[in-house]
């Protein structure tokens, strides 16, 4: 019995010798190929435009577009129609609108109170209109 002992503990350390560790090489393989698609797409979207030497072409006529402000109307519940930089009253809308230089352009957004009159935003677009300003918005809240 004691010799079948010492060969039941030979055969388990055999066999433990035998058992090497295994390295796991399949997520290792996963994680590589995503990196190597990440680097691949990003040299392929980013470096081109790192190297790009444009020059835009010249002309005489090239004019310089500004984005507009809007111009914010107010309308108080007492109808007085209010700008943010040219005082209040119709004839302060009248002076402001005269000084826009292409008025097609122009933009204004109507801001009236919850309890101006009808007659004041319409005086106010009437305003607009006769000179010749066509992009009106009107602002209000939602429900």
């Amino acid at each position: 019995m004691n010799k079948h002992k010492k060969l039941s503990l030979l055969y388990l350390l055999e066999e433990q010798e035998n058992e090497k560790e295994e390295i796991q090489i399949i997520p290792m393989i996963d994680i590589m190929l995503f990196l190597l698609t990440f680097f691949i797409l990003y040299t392929l979207n980013v470096l081109p435009m790192l190297y790009q030497n444009i020059k835009l072409p010249t002309s005489s006529t090239v004019e310089q577009n500004q984005i507009q402000e809007p111009l914010k109307v107010y309308i108080d519940k007492e109808g007085n129609i209010k700008t943010e930089k040219f005082g209040t009253g119709v004839e302060a809308l009248k002076q402001y609108l005269k000084t826009v230089k292409t008025p097609e352009e122009a933009i204004v957004i109507l801001i009236p109170d919850k309890d101006a009159t009808a007659q004041s935003l319409m005086v106010a677009i009437d305003t607009l209109k006769e000179n010749k300003i066509t992009k009106i918005s009107i602002a209000g809240e939602k429900k």
